[in-house]
């Protein structure tokens, strides 16, 4: 394993511009039909459930196919993420069709790249970018993630009132093909650190190796603690409405807050795992993070007043999604080179799969809200302890680094 010499070779940032660009694109077309689902339901004379599905197939898919392609990043690396980048176009063009069934098989296509281009994330820092700067390129790649769902709830209900359902798709359409031609030009550079070759087509990561990295007590950690505070983001972005009603808000209300705890985590997001990486300040991220929660859970339960409600929105946006950089900073410095592709994929496996079974929990709860609130809380409350074990101390191979700078 050797990496090339940090002291004589630039990051080459060019190509993490490029790669945040597709990733931001990815959530766009996720998010898609979100915003106008009636809207939607009425021009195709679908179910608004089937309307539904568009959003829906992507947690699905990304957890099935997770380790496979995280491990398709490690052993094909540009291959794997110009597949992936070439998924997101064609299946965003593929929407362009008038019907239903068109946008149901192009998000399905999409939602096939997405888990090759996300996955890709800690690999592509450590290829193109030098080991002090991984972070920062990490949470640049992962802050673009809650951009592309940014704009698109904002620009979506405009394009849509502007010039219909088309405009829409052409629009978020075009912006996918120039995101993927931009990819496709940057990794013409070939990488600049990581593995050699010849270690990198010795390395043997099938699934019995993920078992070997599944061993390792911070791998699981980190994909418990992605569980409970990714997932309890997502299940909040999608039942707040409901969870809120009851107390006074109103959709209006609701879909200011939504907005602003996204902003507010895209800045986390961004700020937040530098400084975080530092003595074991990520206790203290992650922690706070999981406090704030359970305070805002409190607040639904029992009801606040409005500059409360926006208040514990903001910070938990701004905690929340800071943990998901956090985690994969974290990964990045305790993994082998060899298997950072992999152990993304299983982390980013989890994190979704919290937002899954939370949000289907909370679904079946929704009659008895005080029971739907509590359980996101005692899940917040129970993980808290098992923050006490994350050791963001230097790992052996990041020590290693440090010696080679």
């Amino acid at each position: 394993m050797m990496e090339l010499s940090a002291g004589v070779t630039r990051s080459r940032w060019t190509v993490v511009t490029a790669y945040a660009l597709l990733a931001a694109v990815t959530q766009l077309l996720w998010v898609t039909f979100t915003p106008i689902t009636t809207a939607a339901s009425s021009e195709w004379h679908v179910s608004v459930d089937a309307v539904g599905w568009l959003s829906l197939v992507f947690p699905l898919v990304y957890v099935l196919l997770s380790i496979p392609f995280g491990m398709a990043a490690d052993r094909w690396f540009r291959g794997s993420l110009l597949i992936g980048a070439a998924l997101t176009a064609v299946g965003a063009l593929i929407r362009i069709l008038p019907g239903y069934e068109y946008a149901l098989i192009g998000q399905m296509v999409i939602s096939v790249g997405q888990p090759l281009v996300l996955n890709a994330v800690n690999k592509l820092a450590v290829l193109y970018v030098r080991p002090e700067q991984r972070a920062n390129a990490i949470a640049a790649g992962t802050a673009s993630l809650f951009v592309g769902i940014l704009i698109s709830t904002v620009t979506v209900p405009f394009l849509l009132t502007w010039q219909g359902m088309s405009a829409v798709l052409w629009t978020q359409g075009a912006i996918s093909v120039i995101a993927a031609v931009a990819m496709l030009v940057a990794l013409r550079r070939a990488p600049v650190f990581g593995v050699d070759a010849a270690a990198e087509t010795s390395s043997t990561l099938g699934f019995s190796a993920i078992a070997t990295l599944w061993s390792q007590r911070w791998v699981r950690l980190f994909s418990l603690l992605l569980f409970a505070g990714f997932g309890i983001f997502i299940t909040l972005a999608t039942w707040l409405e409901v969870l809120a009603s009851a107390i006074g808000y109103n959709a209006q209300q609701v879909g200011i807050g939504i907005g602003v705890m996204t902003a507010a985590g895209i800045v986390g997001a961004s700020i937040v795992p530098r400084w975080a990486l530092r003595g074991q300040r990520a206790r203290v991220v992650v922690r706070f993070s999981l406090v704030a929660s359970v305070l805002l859970l409190i607040g639904l339960a029992v009801g606040m007043p409005q500059w409360m409600f926006i208040s514990l929105l903001v910070v938990c946006g701004f905690l929340l999604l800071a943990d998901l950089p956090v985690m994969l900073s974290l990964a990045e410095a305790k993994s082998d080179p060899q298997s950072v592709g992999a152990i993304t994929g299983l982390l980013l496996l989890f994190g979704n799969l919290g937002g899954i079974v939370l949000s289907l929990i909370v679904q079946l709860l929704l009659g008895n809200r005080i029971v739907a609130i509590g359980v996101l809380a005692v899940v917040a409350i129970l993980i808290l302890p098992a923050v006490g074990r994350l050791q963001t101390a230097p790992s052996r191979i990041q020590r290693e680094r440090n010696e080679q700078m």
